[in-house]
This record gives structure tokens, sequence and C-alpha cells, in this order.
């Protein structure tokens, strides 16, 4: 094979596998699917190592393999390095598009230069072949900018939701009873119920009785939105209190102990203990999913204080974490319910949450702790942003309280409400960051529990 055609095959496969690169690579770095990852890598390598034993070829250098063996090497060690590091570094590893970006800047200019030197080794032998090339290349230089356009929005997330905007928007909230430096822990939804349950029934009563409104991924600072809480202030009409609370086993800005997450915050709760040195669920520990210890809805039975108690719920996660409790209420004969709604969490998933939760209190005999947890903000909060500035996180935040007010309602039309002594109480798991949850910065660790009394 001559000289230009063998270089021009091997820029044109360059380009053919630079265009599959670039369409592919922004979703799986944005995503983060190791898997394909890798595989870009691979195409990062391929494509070095093709334009540099093209350039050699033009060059008619000496070992023009080896050459581009060692060409191929440092190319790719620093366009899949560089991108990590702009994204840890720079963006805080929340905002991938500007690292997606940064290698398609990179990217682009590599191939400008190498089709320039190629061009000009080879003579005019090539003609219209680099333009070719070149085409292949900008194709895919847009498609990498249409993939990222959708994370762009994490830019104003970063520079506007800090630490010190998320603690003066805190202050503007007047329900709380405490503030952030005096936020009490998330085990206090725990002892809440297990108090309630415990305390004499007053003159009247006949029954305890026990709702539990969680939303998953609520932040504490949704409070701001006055025009979206009515179940928060249903129960804060009722005489009831609210409490800035903190999830990760610490207080900030002190190390967490545990992720600011899903598995961690509600078993705390469900445990009155934190992962370490009890629930043992702490995130850091990837194997670990399963709680060591059962939560209250089978040791408030098995203690006498409830006869009945339900679970409704829609993420699946739950069914690993709690399935040694499951398995031993079904060995027991436990009066406990796990009810879980399949279907698109934050949707379908919810829905079925609150038709499950709805049905359990219409029932003349209710069960005496009923825990229900919707998606809502954690679904909308990943999808577009955990941030009260974020239309879909506000919509998110008014579709628990639509849901949790329907529900307070049903409590309340209840045949046998004026006989039952009911604690209403509303917490989530953990706040939010951008799109995610699980470390250790201010929005992500605080909470709250809301509560009728």
């Amino acid at each position: 094979m001559e000289k230009n055609k063998k270089v021009s095959v091997s820029a044109l496969a360059a380009s053919a596998l630079a265009l599959i690169f670039q369409c592919v690579y922004p979703t799986v770095f944005i995503k983060w699917i190791v898997p394909l990852y890798a595989v870009c890598v691979l195409l990062a390598a391929g494509i070095a190592f093709l334009l540099f034993s093209a350039l050699f070829t033009a060059k008619e250098a000496q070992k023009p393999v080896a050459k581009a063996l060692i060409g191929c090497a440092v190319f790719t060690a620093v366009l899949m390095g560089i991108t990590p590091l702009v994204n840890n570094v720079i963006f805080g590893a929340v905002a991938p598009w500007g690292s997606v970006l940064t290698n398609a800047v990179l990217m682009l200019a590599f191939w400008l230069v190498m089709l320039r030197l190629i061009r000009k080794a080879s003579g005019a032998g090539l003609k219209w072949k680099p333009l070719i090339c070149l085409l292949l290349v900008l194709i895919g230089f847009p498609v990498t900018v249409l993939t990222t356009a959708p994370n762009v929005k994490a830019t104003g997330f970063i520079v506007l939701d800090t630490p010190k905007n998320y603690a003066a928007r805190m202050q503007t909230i007047d329900i709380y009873e405490n503030t952030m430096e005096t936020a009490v822990p998330q085990t206090e939804v725990y002892d809440r119920i297990m108090d309630h349950l415990k305390a004499p029934l007053p003159e009247g009563k006949t029954e305890k009785k026990v709702l539990v409104l969680g939303w998953d991924g609520c932040r504490a600072d949704a409070m701001a939105l006055t025009q979206q809480r009515r179940a928060v202030d249903m129960l804060l009409a009722d005489g009831g209190k609210a409490y800035v609370a903190y999830c990760g086993g610490a207080n900030y800005p002190a190390p967490i102990t545990q992720e600011t997450a899903t598995m961690e915050g509600w078993t705390t709760m469900f445990t009155g203990m934190w992962g370490v040195d009890g629930h043992g669920v702490t995130g850091f520990d990837k194997n670990v999913r399963t709680s060591k210890v059962n939560g209250f809805f089978t040791t408030a039975i098995e203690d006498g204080l409830i006869d009945s108690s339900a679970f409704c719920f829609s993420w699946s996660g739950h069914l690993e974490t709690y399935k040694d409790e499951i398995a031993y209420d079904k060995a027991n004969n436990i009066n406990a319910a796990w009810l879980f709604s399949e279907g698109e969490e934050g949707g379908e998933g919810d829905d079925g949450t609150f038709e499950k939760a709805m049905g359990e209190l219409q029932k003349p005999d209710c069960p005496d702790l009923l825990f229900t947890i919707f998606e809502y903000c954690d679904y909308y909060g990943h999808t577009y942003g955990f941030w009260g500035e974020t239309p879909e996180y506000v919509e998110a935040f008014r579709r628990s309280n639509e849901t949790g007010a329907q529900l307070i309602n049903a409590v309340k039309a209840r045949p046998t409400y004026d006989t039952e002594d009911w604690l209403i109480l509303i917490s989530s798991d953990h706040g939010g960051y951008v799109r995610g949850h699980g470390g250790d910065t201010l929005m992500e660790r605080m909470m709250f529990i809301v509560t009728n009394k």
C-alpha cells in the first residue's frame, strides 16, 4: 500500500472513531458508566495511535509503530486524565459537563494540529481527504455540546447554592424552633415515635396511632416555599412544632460518619441508631446494604406497644435493606405489612404508595404505626436539581405537601378519630446538592422534623 494511501486510511479510521467517541463519551462521563468509560479510554487510545501512525508514516520515520504507541500513551493519559482533574478540582465533581467540554476542546485542538502536520508531511497527495476527517470531527463537537447542555444548569447551583446562601435562606424561615447550629439528630424521629407510644393515653383516648410522612430528599430550606407547604402548615396549625435536624451521624461541620443517603437515613430513623456501632449501614462499605437490627415496625409490636404496623414505599432498595426484618416478621407472625409499590420513582411508584396508605387509613382497624415514603423530591432532585429555585423541585415539594394533606385529612375523617391518640410526623432522610447527595455539604446534611404535637 503506497504511503499516502496508508496515511489516508489511518486518518479516516481515526476520524470515524473520534465521531463515535464524541457522541458517546459525554453521557458515559456524566452518568459515570464505568464499563463504557473503559471502552472510551480504548477509543481515545485507538484514535491517538491511528493519528500518530499516519503522521510518522507520512514523515517516513523509522519505527513508526513504536513512535505511534508512545504518542498514543502520552495523549491518552493527558486527555483521559485531565477531565477528571477538571471535574474534581474546578467543578467539585458536580458539573461534569465542564470536564466533557474540556475534553471535546482538547480533542478538537489535537485533531486540527495533527491534520495540519499530516497534511504538511504528505504534501499534495492527500488532496481533499483531510477535509472529510475534519468534517467527521466537527460533526462530533456539536453532538458533545448538545449532550452536555442539560447538565449546564448545575453551574448555577454551584455559584448560587452555597453554604452561605443556604444559611441565609434558612434564616428567612420562621417555623423552626431551633437553628442549624442546634439541630437535633435524625434519631429524634425514632425517639418521638417511641415516646408517643409509651406515654399514657390522654383522657377519652383508647388507642395510640402514628402516621409518618417521609419525603425522600427534601431539603430543610424547602420550607421557605411558603405557598407550597400545605401539609406542614396543617400540622403547625394544630399546635405542632418544626425542628431543624441533621443526618450523616454528626452535625455540620463535623465529619460525617455515614453517607447522607437513603438507606442510611431511613434506617437511622427506624432504629434510633447511627450506622457506626448501630444498624451497620453507613454507605462507606458498599457491600453492607442490609440493616443488622430490626426497626420499630417489629420491635414496637414485640414490646406490646402496638398491635400492627405498615410501611408503604416505592424504592426497591428498601427490600434489600430490610430483607432480614421482613423475613423475621414472616417467620414469627409479626403483624407488620411491607407494602411495596412497583413503578417509576416519583411517578407511578408514589401514586401506588399514596393509594396503599389511603387504603390502610380507611380501614376501621388501620395499622397503629403507618410509615410512608414519597420519592417526589428525591426523584426530581436527581433529575433537575435539589434546589428551591428549580421549578421541578418546587413542584415536587408541592406534590409532597398535597399528598400529605390528603392523608392527614383521611386521618381526621376516621369515624374513630376522636378516640385515637395520633402522632403525625413529617420528615426527610437527607437533603441534596446539585443533582446528588451522600456527601458532607451543609445542603445535604440538613433535614427537618415536623410534628402535630
